[in-house]
């Protein structure tokens, strides 16, 4: 596929994501902004999220899409993306932070963290003049997001 007909598919594919978001203007501004700050260890990767509304406001997961190995002794292998974020600069995000938890989770524990979700860090607060959010960044992406990234074994990453 040549560069030009990669961008236009890029270009259609947000057109029609735009269509059915129905997420406010500062919801997406947010999200953008704490997708800036994730410093992947190694390599690339991609910021993945989900966000809900409920009676509380906004739950927004936010993680580094994992990498599928496609070919080669480690074919059909995933690979999750390791990153830092600077907690300080995340919290300024925030108009004010109500609660800020640290979770590490071993592998005895309920079902409710899916045996996958090993350490997540929680902020709960408001963005943009009064909006209340929790935020969760996730050490690795739910169970039932795709791949960010696929990796052939001559090392091309592809999208």
């Amino acid at each position: 596929m040549s560069p030009e007909e990669l961008l236009q598919q890029l270009e259609e594919y947000e057109s029609r994501r735009m269509r059915k978001d129905r997420r406010p203007k500062w919801l997406k501004h947010f999200i953008q902004q704490v997708a800036e700050m994730f410093e992947p260890l190694r390599d690339v990767a991609r910021v993945g999220y989900d966000c809900r509304m409920d009676e509380y406001g906004w739950l927004i997961r936010m993680y580094l899409g994992t990498t599928e190995i496609i070919g080669g002794p480690k074919d059909g292998q995933i690979e999750h993306a390791g990153f830092r974020m600077d907690v300080q600069q995340l919290i300024g995000s925030f108009d004010s932070v109500d609660r800020l938890e640290w979770y590490s989770v071993s592998n005895d524990e309920p079902q409710e963290f899916d045996g996958q979700l090993r350490s997540l860090l929680s902020l709960v607060g408001t963005v943009d003049e009064g909006h209340r959010v929790q935020l969760e960044l996730l050490a690795s992406p739910p169970k039932y997001a795709p791949s960010g990234l696929r990796q052939t074994a001559d090392d091309g990453i592809h999208h």
